[in-house]
């Protein structure tokens, strides 16, 4: 090939990372046109290129949300622990007592066979 944006391997490495960031020249598009075989590889660049930087849009998204799904089920524990120690005090000592016993905490549990 005889286009001089792509003489060596690395002004052509500088050409190929231009594109796409979209600042490689439009007039040497134009110019392009010429070499049916560059231009085949350099569209077959530019599709792997945008496929991979979707991905990788993607995946950044992906991490974010799980970050903000994590601060977010933490702020909800946060809440509910507000609410509970709010409602502590209203409650009557020998309501709490009842509550208590009813559990049965002080008795042994039968494990079963999964357990």
């Amino acid at each position: 090939q005889d286009d001089p944006d792509f003489a060596g391997i690395p002004l052509s490495t500088l050409q190929l990372l231009k594109i796409p960031f979209g600042m490689f020249a439009g007039s040497s598009f134009d110019a392009l046109m010429d070499q049916p075989a560059l231009v085949a590889v350099i569209i077959l660049y530019i599709i792997v290129t945008s496929v991979f930087l979707t991905n990788m849009l993607i995946a950044q998204l992906n991490c974010s949300y799980r970050e903000c799904y994590q601060d977010m089920v933490g702020f909800a524990r946060l809440n509910r622990g507000k609410i509970v120690t709010e409602t502590m005090p209203s409650v009557s000592k020998k309501r709490w007592d009842s509550f208590v016993a009813a559990l049965r905490l002080d008795e042994r549990v039968e494990f079963g066979e999964g357990d």
